[in-house]
């Protein structure tokens, strides 16, 4: 196929149109998981978690250096952004050359209709929701996907130049960009068993081409060779050296994910606590497949909508479904020999990864039951099978276009609308989901609030990917809090997960960390052999190098507890630290004694120091509990009991001056992941704590008639925290647990500083960029709040009004209604409506558990509405004396 100028132009659009989109919504910097790892690996040419990815790592280095975006970050996220659009470019070629092998395309140049419907299908493949999530940060995905779009593309290539001379480079080229693609992620290999069926089909003889074998094998060796940067790079001991792969064995073990322990596919881990059998287990891990197909077109069901919304959402996902399957079987009747190289990598990349990866169910599971849960949703993996999917829907939308024409030709534009509908319908329905990253820089606020507490030169215990590849980032790309051991300077990362690992555990040795594994076993018998591994050479290494590379992941101590390398490392960093040199006995110690011994202390004053990142894992904070004093997002191990009190003069300067809070500076940033949510909700909890502290201080003093100058500044900054805290609590179940708390608290403070029309004025504000019901219960309760005050009636009725709406809409809302209740009946007790109160209360009283929860949220916010409807209960059952009991200590507690 020749490529003419229609081909050109429309490779062109796809690409620009793809890119432009990407470069909208891509992230302004890092993001959550991986990315802040990738970036500051990349930045800095570090060795990030296995398998690696050397090759990525080398092509985040190159867009590091050429593209000229002020943010490091975001240039490494354009390295994905690229890809995935050339990759939707490349469908686009891909869908013309299987369309070019059909009978009535032989020999004949593509009419404009052709060209259009792979023009749509390619861009409706960039912007499926999980491609386009992978696309807009630093993510090995969308160049996987860009690699089996080549690859594609070369097969292709090579079948339709049979009879050139040197049409076998092709194939050459293709095995190399497989090989070279291991340095990035192995879903690219999925190919080749497609690839494999093909030639067979097409030219079995080739594959009896002994020199053609070999230059295969040739290439492929240097293709893996990228590899061996990683064994450079750990010799030159950067920053971010996971795994240190400084010899083969090593460098084996990261190729192999040795780390993470054996890829198990049975049982299936569906069934570990649902003691489901083998079929119904992987029945489950189906259904998670193809809920994460259910997301990508179409907002429900990946996110709660309105019922129209979720009809259209369900007939437009099937309609989806039956294309593309329709599209299969024409495939299969067209063109057998290239149906069966993309049928089997679809298989594969499909059913074949479902079988492979035997994923735990999704975190997102509505069952209870269905545990465990995957840490996060793994949508991500199955991002190429989605794309290629729109491959098979446009052979769908190819037929139906065709059966239009053969029919009425006058009518044969509705097929190409069709396609189009369906190649916009993703932009339309993922513009404003989290695949949008317009504007968040969540990840890297949060990350700048772990490091911008601590003081100079101290460790920080974090547990999980979120509160240390981020932080990577920062220290790595940005030199921000850099740790210096020589200055004591900075914030040393000790990651708990890694420091289960013998590596990571000397590179905080080798860091400055103080530590010592020398000292509890000189004189054991593990001294004595390694003096006989030294006396014959079996080793080179220190006596305490050798021992902390001797040391197993977790040791079961003589009363059954099993005592982890981490939990080793973390008392011989605290010994340490106090200049005492640990025992065996301090490192198997039980916590707490360990505590009550060297902490509880006198003497405890560390070289280091030492915190432990929020929220600090149980076992941690129920022995380190009382030493542990808030600092920021962390607590720090101090010598006097505390009770997880704050550093009150330092805690404000850190909430007023030194935290990042651009989510409340842009609301408008997407949020969906519960990873984000996650995050902002630590934040919220961080904030929420000190908040709490500081208002139970002032509390009794709001009751007086005056208030105190000083106590009035208080107030307003615990307003302008409690704003922030109430938008950063994005997870709704965990907003419904501190609602009550929140709500009156901001009632008193928005009563004390009578500030009704600034605050209704900043609600107002953010529910113009998001209608979600936690800001319209705040705003129903200021409405109300305002209106009891003002001397209009007319005002005070629209009010009324505008709150009721507010209230109203919650009842459909899961969890809200007894806010809803409850705003009712405030609203209804002071605009005097007294037949729609007592609507509400017959509704009400159908409920049992419903009113009395109701009652309580009356009872410690809004007395006077609690007397009304205990009153009005009353009428309605005269005879219940405990009725009576409740109203005279109601109008005790009012007095």
């Amino acid at each position: 196929m020749n490529f003419d100028r229609k081909i050109v132009i429309s490779f062109a659009a796809v690409f620009s149109v793809l890119l432009g989109v990407y470069l909208y919504t891509i992230a302004p910097t890092v993001s959550l998981w991986d990315c802040g790892e990738f970036i500051a690996c990349s930045h800095i040419l570090g060795v990030p978690h296995p398998p690696g990815t050397p090759l990525y790592i080398l092509l985040g280095r190159i867009f590091d250096i050429l593209f000229p975006f002020k943010e490091v970050a975001k240039r490494i996220n354009f390295l994905s952004a690229s890809s995935a659009a050339l990759a939707g470019a490349i469908l686009y070629l891909v869908i013309l050359k299987v369309m070019s092998r059909f009978k009535e395309n032989k020999g004949e140049k593509h009419l404009l209709g052709t060209h259009l419907i792979a023009i749509f299908s390619s861009i409706g493949a960039g912007l499926c929701f999980s491609v386009w999530d992978s696309s807009v940060e630093a993510e090995v995905y969308a160049l996987s996907i860009l690699i089996l779009m080549l690859g594609l593309w070369l097969t292709l290539h090579w079948s339709e130049h049979l009879r050139d001379k040197g049409n076998n480079n092709y194939l050459l080229l293709l095995i190399y960009l497989l090989a070279l693609s291991i340095g990035v992620h192995l879903l690219p290999l999925l190919l080749i068993p497609g690839v494999f069926v093909f030639l067979i089909l097409i030219n079995w003889k080739v594959l009896k081409d002994s020199r053609l074998i070999g230059i295969v094998l040739t290439l492929a060796l240097i293709g893996v060779s990228t590899y061996f940067v990683l064994m450079i790079r750990a010799h030159a001991n950067p920053a971010i050296n996971e795994a240190d792969p400084t010899t083969f064995a090593k460098l084996w073990d990261v190729f192999s994910r040795k780390q993470y322990g054996k890829m198990d596919l049975f049982p299936r881990h569906t069934s570990w606590e649902t003691n489901l059998g083998l079929i119904p287990a992987f029945f489950e891990q189906l259904k998670v497949f193809f809920k994460y197909f259910s997301w990508q077109f179409l907002p429900y069901p990946r996110t709660n909508t309105g019922v129209l919304l979720r009809y259209i959402s369900l007939f437009s996902t099937y309609m989806y479904v039956l294309i593309g399957v329709w599209g299969m079987w024409i495939h299969f009747k067209k063109d057998k020999e290239s149906f069966w190289l993309f049928f089997i990598l679809y298989v594969l990349l499909t059913l074949g990864l479902v079988f492979y990866l035997n994923h735990e169910f999704s975190p997102s599971d509505p069952n209870p039951a269905h545990q465990p849960r995957e840490p996060r949703e793994r949508d991500y993996f199955w991002g190429p099978s989605f794309f290629l999917f729109m491959f098979y829907v446009s052979i769908g939308l190819y037929w139906i276009w065709g059966w239009i024409k053969q029919r009425s030709s006058r009518y044969a534009w509705s097929g190409i609308i069709l396609s189009g509908v369906l190649g916009i319908i993703p932009f339309i329905s993922n513009i404003n989901s989290h695949a949008n990253r317009r504007g968040n820089w969540i990840a890297h606020d949060y990350a700048h609030n772990i490091l911008v507490g601590p003081d100079e030169y101290s460790i920080i215990f974090t547990y999980g990917d979120n509160d240390t590849f981020p932080v990577w980032f920062l220290q790595e790309v940005k030199n921000f809090r850099k740790f210096d051991p020589e200055r004591k300077k900075g914030v040393r990362l000790g990651n708990f997960s890694l420091m289960n690992t013998n590596w990571y555990v000397k590179q905080l040795k080798w860091s400055g960390v103080p530590i010592d594994f020398s000292s509890p076993f000189v004189g054991t018998r593990f001294a004595a052999e390694y003096n006989r591994d030294k006396r014959s050479g079996r080793t080179h290494k220190s006596f305490e190098e050798w021992i902390i590379d001797t040391l197993p992941a977790g040791t079961k101590t003589s009363d059954g507890r099993v005592i982890e390398l981490k939990d080793m490392a973390v008392r011989s960093i605290i010994l340490s630290a106090i200049g005492r040199k640990p025992s065996v006995g301090d490192l198997f110690m039980k916590l707490d004694l360990f505590v009550e011994k060297y902490v509880n202390n006198e003497d405890f004053n560390p070289s280091i120091n030492i915190y432990f990142s929020s929220p600090t894992p149980a076992e941690y904070r129920n022995a380190f509990g009382g030493h542990l004093l808030q600092e920021g997002y962390s607590y720090k191990l101090v010598k006097k009991r505390v009770r997880f009190k704050s550093n009150r003069e330092k805690m404000w300067d850190l909430v007023q001056n030194k935290f990042k809070y651009s989510y409340y500076d842009n609301f408008r940033a997407r949020i969906e992941s519960r990873a984000q949510i996650t995050a902002l909700a630590s934040q919220a909890v961080t904030l929420l704590t000190f908040a709490n502290e500081v208002f139970s201080d002032i509390y009794p003093d709001l009751f007086n008639d005056e208030i105190t100058e000083n106590n009035r500044d208080t107030l307003k900054m615990l307003q302008s925290l409690f704003n922030k805290i109430y938008i950063y609590i994005e997870d709704e179940n965990f907003f419904l647990h501190t609602a009550a708390d929140l709500i009156e608290a901001q009632k008193l403070i928005c009563q004390k500083l009578e500030s009704y029309d600034e605050q209704l004025k900043l609600m107002n504000s953010f529910l113009r960029v998001k209608d979600v019901p936690r800001l319209r219960l705040l705003r129903g309760e200021l409405l109300i709040m305002k209106a009891r005050n003002t001397g209009n009636s007319e005002e005070a009725k629209n009010m009324f009004a505008l709150a009721e709406d507010d209230f109203n809409k919650l009842f459909s809302l899961k969890g809200w209604k007894l806010f809803a209740y409850k705003g009712l009946i405030e609203l209804y007790v002071s605009s005097g409506e007294e037949e729609k109160l007592e609507n509400v209360i017959d509704e009400l009283v159908k409920d049992q558990r419903a009113f009395s929860d109701v009652f309580m949220l009356l009872e410690r916010d809004d007395i006077e509405s609690a007397i009304e409807l205990i009153k009005r209960l009353k009428n309605r059952f005269p005879a219940d004396e405990h009725l009576n009991e409740v109203l005279d200590s109601l109008r005790v507690r009012r007095h």
